[in-house]
């Protein structure tokens, strides 16, 4: 059978959420939007939850436990989902669906529904938003450096270092995990893996994932109708998550060693209030909370700059795109995608993980030159309405999609005739 891969396709967009609690959540309601804007149809699956979006689809969510403070009665579902299994066995067979996009599954759908895909014969890509195929903490980082000890499945080292968290426990649920994932068909059944990134592409397969079945398509990004602006440009504005990962705490020292120019941090995270003693004394520090895209627009309509000091190897960055795409040039760390988002001295500066020194003469600099500033952002804000544009990504998207519909069929048992 050769399907007909030009006419509309039913795609089921699968993710933990179907509300926003980080970058990888906007890139799967990014994605969905992209799709239908072009025709498609697209279904979304995920966990039940009740800060979800309305969607006529919420009927076939799963109940999932939460993924913090997991009752014990409930770790097994987390690991493990029989009721995620059979909500997507219902969703495969009523809704027609030609292809299956992978986010995130694990917690909350667990790798249970991965078999329930395979046995309807249908076509799976998967977005990798991190590096979770491959190391059982995702990050790729540990005691302060990039790890990859983890390499061809060595996931013990994991239990080894006690990576989630310094326990001994999270860390052999991790690996538990992972094995699981692998022995349902992850590493076997996804026809194609989309990077986010040249880097986590090179990353995944030193890792052991296997080179022919990895494209790189970076994350669009939602150019506002017009770049906002106001009349004084005079904060330096982090987005993200508050983690020490992160690099809250080199922005912090930053703060500090920069009285006189005003940082802002929007986010939430597991280290805010760690963060927020660590610069209680700091009278230049305004903590946001966490922000709709409305409420981030107009931060980055007053931002000089925006800052991105992540000590982990992002696998791509996207909160600096966004940055860019509002005429806000971008400070962040020379590691991971990072270094593929921001062009240095174009539309912003790398500086070295970590380095307060660099990045406070980063700061200084753009301070003292707004006209420097304003070109940057200039620049910035054209690139990203090239190169990470929706239709870009929509182009690259479908060429993936036809790839793996195409050979899906040449060696695939057609389900009509199965039936």
């Amino acid at each position: 059978m050769n399907p007909d891969i030009d006419r509309p396709l039913r795609i089921l967009n699968v993710n933990q959420n179907y509300h926003v609690l980080g970058g990888m959540d906007v890139a799967m309601f990014q994605l969905e939007a992209i799709l239908t804007a072009y025709g498609h149809h697209v279904v979304p699956f995920a966990a039940a939850d009740p800060a979800n979006r309305p969607t006529d689809y919420a009927r076939y969510f799963p109940p999932a436990p939460p993924t913090t403070d997991t009752a014990a009665r409930d770790l097994l579902r987390t690991l493990y989902s029989p009721t995620a299994r059979r909500a997507i066995g219902r969703i495969l067979d009523e809704q027609a669906i030609d292809l299956v996009h992978l986010h995130s599954y694990f917690k909350r759908l667990t790798p249970a529904i991965l078999p329930e895909i395979r046995r309807r014969n249908i076509p799976i890509v998967q977005t990798m938003h991190e590096y979770r195929a491959v190391c059982p903490t995702s990050l790729l980082y540990r005691d302060g450096h990039v790890c990859t000890d983890c390499h061809d499945r060595r996931y013990g080292q994991a239990v080894r270092h006690r990576c989630a968290g310094g326990s001994l426990a999270r860390s052999l649920w991790n690996v538990a995990e992972m094995r699981l994932s692998d022995a349902l068909g992850h590493k076997r059944d996804i026809a194609r893996y989309l990077s986010i990134s040249a880097y986590q592409r090179d990353q995944l397969i030193a890792m052991g994932m296997a080179a022919d079945r990895i494209e790189t398509i970076y994350h669009p990004v939602a150019l506002p109708p017009a770049p906002l602006d106001a009349p004084d440009r005079n904060i330096v504005l982090f987005a993200g998550r508050v983690e020490p990962h992160k690099g809250i705490f080199t922005l912090i020292e930053a703060a500090r060693r920069l009285p006189h120019i005003r940082f802002a941090i929007a986010g939430d995270g597991a280290a805010r209030a760690d963060a927020v003693a660590q610069a209680a004394d700091l009278g230049n520090i305004e903590w946001l909370g966490v922000l709709d895209a409305k409420g981030l627009a107009a931060q980055r309509a007053r931002a000089l700059c925006a800052v991105v000091p992540s000590l982990y190897p992002e696998p791509f960055g996207l909160t600096s795109i966004e940055a860019l795409a509002h005429g806000v040039p971008v400070i962040a760390s020379a590691i991971g995608g990072l270094a593929e988002t921001v062009r240095n001295e174009i539309d912003g500066y790398l500086v070295p993980p970590g380095d307060v020194d660099a990045m406070t003469n980063r700061i200084s600099r753009l301070a003292s030159t707004p006209d420097l500033a304003r070109r940057m952002g200039a620049a910035g804000s054209a690139r990203a309405a090239d190169e990470f544009s929706s239709e870009r990504h929509y182009q690259r998207t479908m060429a993936v999609y036809r790839q793996a519909l195409s050979e899906h069929a040449v060696v695939s048992t057609p389900r009509e005739a199965a039936a």
